[in-house]
């Protein structure tokens, strides 16, 4: 009777054995994929950063094409206003020469 207890009990370890081997492998391949899922995120981040990073040199730019185009309506201006100066020195050219010709 002992051999045949010894015997069920030895048969349940190499039982409960498998089961942790099995339960091992799983966890294991669990941890492969798990690792496998953040290498794949850690790319597509990076992919990300990269894109924002253009995104950013391409605002970048943008700005700086948007100063240069203030610089010229500032200079558009400047010249308006020359014009405007012209205009009414031209004005009052004209009303003293009206002036004089009325007289």
């Amino acid at each position: 009777m002992l051999k045949k207890s010894r015997k069920m009990m030895e048969e349940i370890l190499r039982q409960i054995l498998v089961k942790l081997d099995k339960v091992e492998t799983n966890v294991g391949q669990f941890q492969s994929e798990v690792r496998g899922r953040f290498e794949q995120m850690d790319k597509r981040f990076e992919q990300i950063d990269q894109c924002f990073a253009q995104v950013d040199k391409r605002f970048e730019q943008i700005d700086k094409r948007f100063k240069q185009i203030d610089q010229r309506f500032e200079q558009i201006d400047k010249r308006f206003e020359e014009i405007d100066k012209r205009f009414e020195q031209m004005t009052n050219v004209s009303l003293k020469l009206m002036n004089v010709l009325l007289k």
